[in-house]
């Protein structure tokens, strides 16, 4: 397979912590899409319930860390992350039921997860940074 996504730096948020999480992430959705062209059902189903048990961890903590720090936009970054975890739900469904048709959803998930990263996450990275600066340093 075409490597379907690279790391870029767009995706970097320069925190440590998200930044490993999330490269993670994006390598599971990348074994999975992998795992299903190759027509490895059986690692594939194995994929994709690790990255949804994964990515409900992940967001949890995510959420967390919004909630503590008084994120304003945290409602509407949940709201991001459930329909994330309902499109896994989803190509897990495939994967089960009909591995031909999982790809292309696989696929933009991967799509879908990168956007979130760089644009979500990089709006929630930059209020964590914004909190850790010490008041008027600009």
């Amino acid at each position: 397979m075409q490597e379907a996504h690279t790391w870029s730096q767009r995706l970097d948020l320069n925190h440590d912590v998200l930044d490993a999480e999330h490269h993670l992430q994006v390598a599971m959705i990348g074994a999975l899409a992998e795992a299903i062209e190759q027509r490895r059902p059986a690692m594939a189903r194995r994929l994709a319930e690790q990255l949804e048990a994964y990515s409900i961890a992940h967001f949890t903590g995510e959420e967390l860390v919004m909630e503590s720090s008084e994120y304003s936009r945290a409602s509407d970054h949940h709201a991001e992350h459930q329909g994330i975890v309902e499109r896994i739900r989803e190509v897990r469904a495939l994967v089960e039921e009909d591995l031909d048709q999982a790809l292309a959803p696989a696929l933009d998930l991967l799509t879908g997860i990168a956007s979130h990263i760089s644009a979500s996450d990089r709006a929630f990275g930059q209020h964590l940074s914004e909190r850790r600066r010490p008041r008027g340093e600009a």
